[in-house]
């Protein structure tokens, strides 16, 4: 990869535009559907009104066990995309994957839940939030400290959602480009002691539809060029791992570095 440098952010592309861009690359129509929060009970989006995001764009499924606003116990299969946070609770925005549509689900009502990479159950869900999604739980949630593998998932969560997403972008999903994702967070975080076969079960969990990688790929952004210019490196790796570039993974890649344009990178050439 050759460039003349990256200059720094002038404007930042829209999260929107982003989303709009990826479905228009693998020939999707326009997703209407409304926010998952604006769906949600009242009383939810009441307590979730003056929240933080506390992180976006995860794309990890889980089974989860959970009392309902109707005090009935129901068992989805999530696909998770985000994390609330807001004075008395966190939320779980995300799709419930049997019925196909959008729930917040609050943390304390959650009974069970269970990790679809490696079928292991957690009864205490702020457990699972800090080890396997990297969600750094407060003390009074979560007074145990974060592992290496939990802190590595909360510092390059974002990217490996980018990434995997490439990685699916052409309906396959290869051995060979799921190690490129791995190295890549591996080089990323020399300092951190955890097993690759942790990461590589994660990366496997993983599935990143169009909004969760516009969510994604637009906290990548925000982090600036120490990110943004690893992260490019990795996406022309992990194109180039099979040994063949798909037509829809070099429409991504060109758009990509047209996003990057648009936020004051100067990319000279790319090879």
């Amino acid at each position: 990869m050759g460039q003349n440098g990256f200059k720094g952010m002038t404007k930042m592309v829209k999260q929107k535009d982003i989303l709009n861009t990826v479905k228009n690359i693998k020939g999707e129509t326009e997703n209407k559907e409304e926010n998952s929060l604006k769906q949600a009970p009242k009383k939810i989006q009441e307590a979730v009104k003056s929240s933080s995001e506390k992180k976006s764009g995860i794309a990890v499924k889980a089974c989860i066990s959970y009392e309902s606003m109707t005090s009935n116990v129901k068992k989805r299969d999530f696909l998770i995309r985000r994390i609330i946070q807001s004075k008395s609770d966190y939320f779980i925005d995300g799709i419930a994957l049997d019925i196909n549509a959008p729930r917040v689900v609050k943390v304390s009502q959650i009974t069970c839940i269970e990790d679809l990479s490696n079928k292991m159950l957690y009864s205490d869900p702020y457990l699972y939030l800090q080890n396997v999604l990297g969600i750094e739980v407060e003390e009074s949630y979560l007074p145990e400290p974060m592992s290496d593998f939990a802190k590595a998932i909360n510092e390059t969560g974002a990217e490996a959602t980018v990434l995997m997403y490439l990685v699916s972008i052409d309906n396959k999903r290869t051995a060979k480009e799921r190690m490129a994702v791995l190295k890549y967070i591996r080089e990323r975080l020399p300092h951190l002691d955890y097993k690759d076969e942790q990461m590589n079960d994660y990366l496997i969990s993983l599935a990143p539809d169009d909004e969760s990688f516009s969510m994604a790929f637009h906290r990548c952004l925000k982090k600036g060029k120490l990110v943004v210019e690893p992260l490019l490196q990795a996406v022309l790796n992990v194109i180039t791992a099979d040994g063949v570039v798909h037509e829809k993974e070099r429409a991504f890649l060109a758009k990509l570095i047209d996003w990057l344009k648009q936020d004051g990178y100067e990319i000279d050439t790319v090879s």
